[in-house]
C-alpha cells in the first residue's frame, strides 16, 4: 500500500516540476536581458573566457532540447535559446557551457557518468526483461538479478543530479563575472535553473521508488513461500 501513496506523491511532484520548468521558461524567454545577450553570444563569451576554442555551438529544433555532447564537443542550443535575447536563453546556454567546462577540467562525476552511459543503456532494457520474466514465471532469482541491473540505473541518476547542480552553479558564477546579468536578472536566471534541477531530482526519486518497489515484491513473495 505504501508504494501507491508514494507513487501518487511522486506523480504530483513530477507534474509540478514539469509545470514549473515550462512556466518559468515561457516567462523568462520573453524577458530580454539588458546586455542583449542571446544564447549564442553567451556561450561564445563563456567559452572564450575559459579559453575553450574547440567546442562547436549549433542550433537544434524544439524547446528545452539544449545539451552538450562531450564525445563530439558540440553544444546544442534550441532555436529560441540560440537566437533570442532573454533571461532564460542566457541561463540555459550558460548551464550547457558549465557541462563543457566540466568536461575540459576532467570533472570526475562527468568522467564516471560518460563511462556509464553505454552500460546504463544496456542494463536499462535487460533489467526490465529480467524482472518481467521473473514476475511472470515466479523466478525470484531472476527478479533479483533484474534488481541488481536496475541498481545501475539508480546509480546513473544519482551521479547525474550533482553534475547538473554543479553546471548551474558554474553558469551563474560565470554569467556574473562577465556582467551579462543585472542583479535582478541573475535572480530570475537562478529560478530557471532551479526548476530544471528539480526535474533531475524527480527522476532520481522515481527510479529509487521503482527499485524499492521491486525489492518489496521479492521480499513479500519470499515471505509467502515460508
Amino acid at each position: 500500500m505504501w508504494y501507491y501513496y508514494a507513487a501518487l506523491a511522486l506523480l504530483a511532484i513530477s507534474l509540478f516540476s514539469s509545470f514549473l520548468i515550462k512556466s518559468r521558461y515561457n516567462e523568462y524567454i520573453k524577458h530580454a536581458v539588458a546586455s542583449n545577450y542571446n544564447g549564442t553570444i553567451t556561450a561564445n563569451a563563456i567559452l572564450r573566457n575559459q579559453n575553450i576554442s574547440d567546442v562547436k555551438i549549433v542550433s537544434i529544433p524544439g524547446n528545452l532540447t539544449d545539451n552538450y555532447n562531450p564525445s563530439t564537443k558540440t553544444l546544442s542550443l534550441s532555436e529560441e535559446v540560440y537566437n533570442v535575447s532573454s533571461i532564460a536563453s542566457v541561463a540555459i546556454a550558460a548551464h550547457e557551457c558549465g557541462h563543457a567546462i566540466q568536461h575540459v577540467e576532467g570533472y570526475m562525476p562527468v568522467i564516471i557518468r560518460t563511462k556509464m552511459v553505454p552500460v546504463a543503456n544496456f542494463v536499462s532494457f535487460f533489467s526490465y526483461v529480467a524482472i518481467f520474466l521473473g514476475l511472470t514465471f515466479e523466478f525470484l532469482n531472476l527478479i533479483e538479478f533484474g534488481i541488481i541491473l536496475f541498481s545501475v540505473i539508480v546509480l546513473f541518476h544519482l551521479i547525474t543530479l550533482p553534475i547538473e547542480i554543479d553546471a548551474s552553479k558554474r553558469a551563474l558564477k560565470l554569467v556574473d563575472e562577465l556582467g551579462i546579468y543585472t542583479n535582478e536578472e541573475k535572480r530570475a536566471g537562478k529560478k530557471v535553473l532551479d526548476a530544471a534541477a528539480l526535474t533531475y531530482f524527480v527522476s532520481l526519486l522515481s527510479v529509487i521508488l521503482t527499485l524499492l518497489r521491486y525489492i518489496s515484491i521479492v521480499s513479500s513473495r519470499r515471505n509467502n513461500r515460508h
